[in-house]
């Protein structure tokens, strides 16, 4: 059975998890995927992961710190921090971790620096800034927690045994600093660029577009820690809790440090009937001024039937036959919004073609809600049962290890309408590509 892993935030389309977790599951050949979870809050996260019942997950900004009070059970460190970045299936219970911490020592051991008995600041008082004052305060480094909130990170620093001062007293304090960790999700200009030295090393988490700490951080000569060391560090040790067993630390970090160019200029929307693809695309092409292609219209208006009349009248195997070719003809095109039938996925070249030139996008809808907006369900062949409930879960089940190895992006559709969803896929996509 294939175990399905995901990394929850907002935003989360830019996460390169995917990348390490994927490599990792295929290189020891673990029937598993990993995806992106696309969410609005904390509580929609846990709810999301029982009802799909994911195995696990990562949580990144900004759910670290909520997520704690809906898990059934957290460790240690992650309450001390107060923030979980990792979540395990245990039976039906889900357990908060927080791997950060190992993650901040490792990216800083990794760039030679020996953090003991030096002074350290730590920008941020969030789950990612918290975790790094205590994996710096664990091994005798002298830490000072600033942030915006002066308040917050007074707070933060009476649990982790360390100092907190005003962000704006950060020229000052740096003064005989060895390191820099920016734990902030804001790219702007946090520490001005005079006080920033040749004999700093600076961290900054984020690891997308260089925010103007790096920035500044190269332009004085400052030693340069990649966030990706971080990323790849808290990905071990959850790997490992994850699949109980060592992860292929060599594979994950070139998975995550290789070139990727992606020029992939559609966007798919996959998922069960009834999870919302046709008016979400609809949505969505208005939105992003993209084209609208339907395949089981194109297929309806070439064969001259609906699809119901065309399962019946030539079989599955005829209609698969026809959405091959429509996902083919569509694939030589670009700037298009495609909505997919519920069973696309199920065909390798279709699941090609798709990868190949399209961002996927995997909609999801409890089974309920599926049927309820499909309404009759006679008019869907392979739902068309004396129990369509039951019909629907079996179809589901055997179809969701498809939709998540498509997928480049996870989203729950429960409760919200077509444009509201468009309007969440679509800031995704231009948060992570600049569209």
């Amino acid at each position: 059975m294939t175990r399905i892993f995901a990394v929850a935030g907002s935003p989360v389309f830019h996460s390169k998890s995917p990348l390490m977790f994927n490599t990792a599951f295929r290189d020891l050949g673990m029937d598993a995927v990993y995806v992106r979870l696309a969410a609005s809050e904390a509580e929609e996260v846990v709810g999301l992961a029982r009802e799909m019942g994911l195995d696990g997950l990562n949580i990144t900004s900004p759910f670290k710190g909520d997520i704690v009070r809906h898990l059934d059970e957290v460790d240690q460190d992650a309450l001390l921090i107060g923030a979980v970045n990792t979540v395990k299936r245990r039976g039906s219970r889900l357990v908060g971790f927080n791997t950060d911490v190992a993650g901040v020592l490792e990216a800083v051991r990794g760039s030679g620096l020996d953090p003991r008995g030096r002074k350290a600041i730590v920008l941020g008082a969030g789950g990612a800034g918290r975790a790094a004052c205590l994996a710096l305060v664990s091994v005798g480094a002298r830490v000072i927690l600033m942030n915006r909130t002066l308040e917050k990170a007074e707070i933060a620093a009476a649990r982790l045994g360390c100092e907190a001062v005003a962000l704006d007293r950060a020229k000052d304090a740096l003064v005989g600093a060895r390191l820099l960790v920016s734990a902030v999700s804001s790219g702007d200009r946090l520490v001005e660029p005079s006080a920033l030295r040749r004999d700093l090393a600076v961290l900054d988490a984020n690891y997308g577009r260089p925010s103007a700490l790096v920035e500044d951080a190269a332009r004085a000569g400052c030693t340069l820690i990649d966030g990706r060391e971080w990323l790849l560090g808290q990905a071990l040790p959850a790997f490992e809790l994850f699949a109980g067993r060592a992860a292929p630390a060599a594979q994950m970090r070139r998975a995550l440090w290789k070139k990727r160019l992606d020029r992939r200029k559609n966007i798919a929307l996959i998922g069960f009937p009834g999870t919302g693809k046709s008016a979400v695309a609809e949505a969505l092409a208005s939105i992003s001024g993209m084209t609208l292609v339907d395949i089981d219209k194109r297929i309806e208006e070439k064969a001259g039937m609906s699809v119901p009349e065309l399962f019946a009248a030539k079989g599955e195997g005829e209609f698969r036959k026809m959405e091959q070719a429509e996902i083919e003809e569509m694939s030589l095109e670009s700037n298009q919004v495609v909505s997919c039938g519920g069973g696309a996925v199920m065909n390798r070249p279709n699941v090609r073609a798709l990868r190949n030139n399209c961002l996927s996008v995997w909609l999801w809808a409890d089974v309920r809600t599926s049927l309820s907006r499909i309404g009759e369900t006679s008019t869907r062949p392979l739902l068309n049962s004396p129990d369509p409930e039951e019909a629907a879960r079996t179809l589901l089940a055997a179809r969701m290890p498809s939709y998540a190895r498509t997928s480049d992006l996870l989203v729950n559709t429960n409760g919200r309408g077509p444009r509201q969803i468009a309007e969440r896929i679509w800031n995704e996509i231009d948060q992570a590509f600049g569209h």
